[in-house]
């Protein structure tokens, strides 16, 4: 068996910059948290207040009653019951990306859960401030959450619904790190089996063998096509209504490198699903 990646999940980074629609992924990085009995810290990222409006954004507690897993009363000592740890903070007097990417190398993360849109919320503040300069700082993978995609966590009920999921792969960049995150994901969160999709686009003498993960709810299904590998990968996402796209990222570009231009910001831009990137090994 070759050596197993992964990701951990434990440690989970959402900013957010309170706008509109950023409740879903706010909702994704909660259900991970719980999922994974980790750490989720809020960060607050808004270059144009001083102070960040808690008021405004969902309150975890209220959140977690609302799916079941508190009742309605429950005090902030319930929710480390769960097994969970939450913090908040906020960015003062910085650039969305400049405060982003000095916590990722203070503090850390393993995952980064945030919403993206080409024009609206964190996305847009962050897409014109990318530095070549600070773009290898992190090494956290990073799930991202298109404004106007339910995804699949429900917002109302905490419900998942990860049914199937497609991961492109090929010879390069190595498959294994992602493929190794998709189990670990499923196994933290997915409440029923699920088909993973695993997409070869182009000649299929070039089709990458990495070990498939022992996993009783993962279901793993060989899939090829031709064309282009963008298009073939939006194509089979729409076709076969998949949950998520997960992809792994070449290269030290950082958990920005899916806002750099690269196959997966093509694939982000289409995308009608969440999308998780995670780093190629040996970066």
């Amino acid at each position: 068996m070759g050596q197993r990646y992964g990701i951990s999940i434990g440690n989970i980074l959402h900013p957010t910059d309170f706008s509109r629609g950023s409740d879903v992924a706010f909702a994704h990085a909660l259900r991970l948290a719980v999922g994974a009995h980790g750490k989720l810290e809020i960060l607050h990222v808004e270059r144009e207040q001083t102070r960040a409006q808690w008021d405004s954004y969902p309150s975890v507690r209220t959140t977690l009653s609302r799916w079941k897993l508190l009742p309605s009363d429950a005090k902030r000592s319930d929710v480390a019951d769960l097994g969970v740890h939450i913090s908040k903070s906020a960015c003062k007097g910085q650039e969305p990306l400049a405060g982003v990417l000095e916590h990722l190398e203070h503090r850390g993360a393993d995952l980064v859960v945030m919403a993206t849109h080409q024009r609206e919320g964190l996305a847009r503040l962050l897409h014109s401030s990318l530095a070549e300069s600070v773009s290898n700082q992190s090494d956290a993978a990073a799930l991202f959450v298109p404004y106007g995609v339910d995804g699949f966590v429900n917002v109302e009920t905490g419900h998942v619904s990860l049914n199937r999921i497609l991961v492109p792969i090929d010879a390069t960049p190595d498959p294994q790190p992602v493929i190794d995150a998709v189990s670990d994901l499923v196994t933290a969160i997915a409440q029923d089996d699920v088909e993973v999709r695993l997409l070869h686009i182009g000649d299929p003498s070039g089709m990458p063998a990495p070990t498939l993960p022992v996993n009783e709810k993962c279901h793993w299904k060989w899939e090829s096509a031709v064309g282009s590998v963008v298009d073939a990968i939006c194509e089979d996402a729409v076709q076969n209504e998949v949950d998520l796209i997960a992809m792994t990222t070449n290269g030290r570009d950082g958990f920005l490198d899916a806002l750099r231009g690269s196959t997966t910001e093509r694939v982000l831009q289409k995308a009608g699903c969440p999308v998780l990137s995670v780093h190629a090994a040996g970066r």
